[in-house]
């Protein structure tokens, strides 16, 4: 007899998020490929999931387009500052290699606890501005931190998994290789999906505070 309650089982909707995770990230990945979008790619990728995390209704591509289009211009100027900063600390990390002892580990340590902070700061940021109208990307940022420290958990899995592969690379090449094509066949999605779930209830709050 066929079973005309499959699509409800268990088993077919973790697929289907799956499935949903892929092409999000299949969108993402692409719309960041020209680096100079990667901000109004990660910010229309989090619109998406931020419907998906609310129970809203969505469509994947028609939705990522219009939220692509219409937070183009703040994404990318924000995207262009963050990125700078981004590079402040790469260069300091850089320096700390070059200088052996004490002053070498100090200046490697800033770096990466700064990188750290910028990482989870960058994502939460850009949540927001996917889900909410901001005139400044500036004060998306500033409350990106607040966020960070009201929602640890989320920033916590955003760094882990955007931050973990380059870091593997550093240091242990093998699994690197070994964990890259997962990444690259849904890890972008995955992670954007999870960060916006487990934003959601601070984002129903401010919601609720908006009515």
């Amino acid at each position: 007899m066929k079973n005309y309650h499959l699509p409800d089982a268990p088993f077919f909707r973790f697929m289907d998020r799956v499935g949903d995770a892929f092409l999000l990230h299949l969108c993402w990945f692409v719309g960041c490929l020209p680096l100079v979008t990667a901000g109004a790619s990660t910010t229309a990728a989090f619109a998406v999931a931020g419907k998906m995390a609310a129970g809203q209704e969505y469509r994947i591509f028609h939705d990522y387009g219009v939220a692509f289009r219409r937070d183009f211009a703040l994404a990318t100027r924000t995207w262009l500052v963050m990125a700078a900063a981004g590079l402040l600390f790469w260069a300091d990390y850089q320096l700390g290699l070059f200088y052996s002892g004490s002053v070498g580990g100090y200046l490697i340590a800033a770096a990466a606890a700064m990188g750290v902070v910028w990482l989870a700061v960058l994502g939460i940021g850009f949540a927001l501005l996917g889900r909410f109208s901001y005139r400044r990307g500036r004060d998306a940022m500033k409350d990106g931190v607040r966020l960070c420290l009201a929602r640890p958990q989320a920033a916590l899995v955003w760094v882990l998994m955007m931050g973990t592969l380059p870091v593997l690379y550093g240091i242990e090449p093998q699994i690197f290789w070994y964990l890259f094509p997962l990444w690259l066949l849904i890890g972008g999605g995955t992670a954007i999906a999870l960060t916006a779930w487990l934003l959601r209830p601070a984002f129903a709050k401010i919601e609720d505070s908006q009515k």
